[in-house]
């Protein structure tokens, strides 16, 4: 697998782990640490941009994994 699909992946297992714990914590306290929430899932967006902007140059300049340049002879 790719490195990128790998990170998606934990991303989105950790968001969802996250996302229930918090729900977990509003049913038993009735509140939540607003602002844990606001850093980790803005942090969340964040990777995620940057990752989609790292595709976005390799799509651009041509990147394509596995391919070398040829030397010159």
């Amino acid at each position: 697998m790719k490195t990128s699909t790998i990170i998606l992946a934990v991303m989105g297992l950790f968001l969802l782990t996250f996302i229930a714990a918090m729900t977990v914590i509003f049913c038993v306290k009735g509140a939540v640490p607003d602002t844990l929430i606001q850093y980790t899932l803005g942090a969340g967006g964040v990777e995620a941009l940057l990752l989609a902007g790292i595709k976005i140059s390799k799509v651009v300049t041509g990147d394509k994994p596995g391919e070398r340049e040829e030397p010159y002879e």
